[in-house]
């Protein structure tokens, strides 16, 4: 992520206003993060509201049986809607338009109470009239309902009020100036609850944010870290660490499976001469462009060019008896002579290699696979011994060992 966006982040973090707004597309994105956390919310919310609606009614029949059948059926009529949208809540459409949907329940939930009220006898009316109260609270804390959503919510639910008991049930005004300054007052702690819920809950997603970019920061600082212990810097090749670790690994995995395990060990021929010659620089590049020589020769899981130090590097061939790997060891000893690097100081003409190769399965009995090693470098001291820009293979006579 680019400095720009996370010193944008932490503007809005650090933000002590009262805009609950986030610039586009942020704010998109925190509105999909908000529907997906808390739409949760909503079911329960909307399941608890249908079944105080519809368990409060088992006392009808016995307390107002003459208007049971009216206050059922502003129930189901309440009831079965509500139960529709949960149904379908986790449709795309609904999810994209959950807090109107909420707010709409909401004031359906408003609208039954005053029904109920309005159909009720006392002192049952004064019950219903009184639990305004408990629906507001639920539907603007339990349901995370935003502040936005709720101011239009409480309107609506205050229009429902006034005209329910001003212009439907002709209520006195000791009721209507009763019900409004509870409902009133509910509506202004709600929403400051609501208020000050959402601005939480902005800046706690600000943070995770944050967190979530640092995090990725630090995970991609790790890599680097890792690439840089394991890579050597000159050459982007395995560093000396790297080979070690790489070979103890294929050597347990070779003595498990009883495979043959190759080590092809590569010197510059005069490297020393041509650094004094072309200089370090040259000498630098000389040893960049063999080492991405090598890299073309590790084609299987396990295989491994690196950096062994100095002018010398190390192939490791997994499942190559001694003749595959000196094929493989040939053409590598090919390879770098066409690079064609001139070197005035060789008598090729060109910068040229020797190459040692050795190759076993392992056993219990073998000390390690050091012993791989150190059998390469004795091959490559023979090729060395013997004339330089050649390949010799453990375990073979010098007159056997393939040259230029």
């Amino acid at each position: 992520m680019e400095q720009s966006q996370i010193d944008t982040l932490r503007q809005l973090l650090d933000n002590r206003g009262l805009h609950l707004r986030f610039p586009d597309p942020l704010e998109g994105e925190f509105q999909q993060d908000y529907t997906q956390r808390y739409h949760s919310h909503m079911i329960i919310s909307g399941l608890l509201g249908v079944l105080a609606i519809l368990g409060c009614g088992v006392i009808d029949p016995f307390w107002m049986p003459e208007q049971s059948s009216e206050l059922w059926q502003l129930r189901i009529m309440t009831a079965v809607p509500v139960l529709i949208v949960l149904m379908i809540s986790k449709t795309r459409l609904a999810m994209a338009h959950m807090q109107p949907i909420v707010a709409f329940c909401a004031c359906l939930f408003v609208a039954c109470v005053v029904g109920l009220s309005l159909k009720s006898i006392v002192p049952f009316n004064y019950f219903y009239a009184g639990s305004i109260t408990m629906v507001m609270l639920v539907v603007f804390v339990l349901t995370r309902l935003q502040f936005v959503w709720g101011c239009i919510a409480a309107v609506i639910m205050l229009a429902i009020v006034n005209i329910g008991y001003v212009h439907i049930g002709n209520a006195d005004l000791k009721m209507i100036v009763a019900v409004n300054f509870i409902s009133v007052s509910s509506a202004i702690f709600s929403l400051l609850g609501t208020f000050l819920v959402e601005r939480s809950l902005r800046q706690n997603y600000l943070q995770s944010r944050l967190l979530s970019f640092e995090n990725s920061d630090l995970g991609e600082a790790n890599l680097r870290l890792q690439y840089m212990t394991a890579i050597d810097g000159l050459t982007q090749i395995a560093n000396r660490r790297s080979l070690d670790t790489t070979l103890g690994t294929e050597w347990q995995r070779a003595m498990r499976k009883q495979e043959p395990l190759g080590v092809v060990m590569i010197d510059v021929d005069h490297f020393k001469l041509y650094n004094d010659t072309y200089g370090h620089q040259a000498g630098d590049e000389c040893l960049r462009e063999v080492a991405g020589t090598l890299k073309d020769f590790t084609r299987r899981p396990g295989d491994l060019a690196a950096r062994y130090g100095g002018e010398e590097f190390v192939l490791i061939l997994t499942n190559n008896t001694p003749q595959q790997a000196r094929i493989v060891a040939e053409r590598v000893r090919d390879k770098i002579l066409a690079l064609g690097i001139p070197n005035q100081r060789s008598s090729h003409g060109n910068v040229t290699a020797s190459l040692g190769v050795a190759s076993m399965i392992p056993t219990a009995q073998a000390t390690g696979p050091e012993v791989l090693l150190l059998a390469a470098d004795q091959a490559l001291y023979r090729a060395k011994r013997t004339g330089r820009n050649r390949v010799a293979v453990d375990g073979e006579p010098d007159d056997t060992q393939s040259v230029a």
